[in-house]
């Protein structure tokens, strides 16, 4: 039985799943294949509007350096931090759109074969490298000490095996 959804909704399923922030329920909702274009359609939306947000601080970027540049040498410290904070902006929303485009080519090969692309494996990947993000930052943040354990998990999410090197003595 098909469910039907708003738009403002789905669209919200369609950014959450590229998150991966869906329960299975909701994932399933996505997976129904007379979802699959509606799905698509809201990929290519949500990469517009990514396009459109860079655009915009690049905008802003530009009128920020003109601006600051304008006011001689104490300007140009800040045009150099306005800089680099729209740079760190960009780069997020750059990294997000990559994600945005791999769920598309997914959504693209369901469409194209028909058959639905179970891609569990590389969604709970996901999720236990944003948990093991999560854990590292939660121990910067309260300033707690970080062991050998933590940093070989570290370590795992760059593709290094460091558990080998644990030990008694390290702990």
């Amino acid at each position: 039985m098909a469910v039907m959804i708003n738009d403002d909704v789905f669209a919200r399923l369609v950014s959450e799943d590229v998150k991966n922030k869906l329960s299975s329920v909701q994932k399933q909702l996505l997976l129904q294949p007379e979802n699959w274009e509606r799905w698509k359609e809201g990929l290519l939306l949500l990469i517009e509007n990514l396009d459109i947000q860079i655009d915009g601080i690049k905008d802003d970027a530009d009128a920020d350096a003109e601006r600051y540049l304008s006011m001689g040498r104490s300007g140009e410290r800040l045009a150099t931090e306005a800089a680099r904070e729209y740079q760190h902006r960009i780069k997020k929303i750059d990294r997000f759109k990559f994600y945005v485009n791999r769920r598309l080519d997914e959504v693209m090969t369901m469409i194209e074969t028909g058959e639905a692309v179970s891609s569990d494996g590389w969604d709970r990947a996901s999720f236990l490298e944003n948990a093991i993000i999560k854990h590292k930052n939660l121990l910067r943040e309260y300033d707690l000490e970080e062991t050998s354990i933590d940093r070989a998990l570290w370590a795992a999410v760059n593709g290094s095996w460091e558990f080998d090197d644990v030990n008694e003595a390290n702990l």
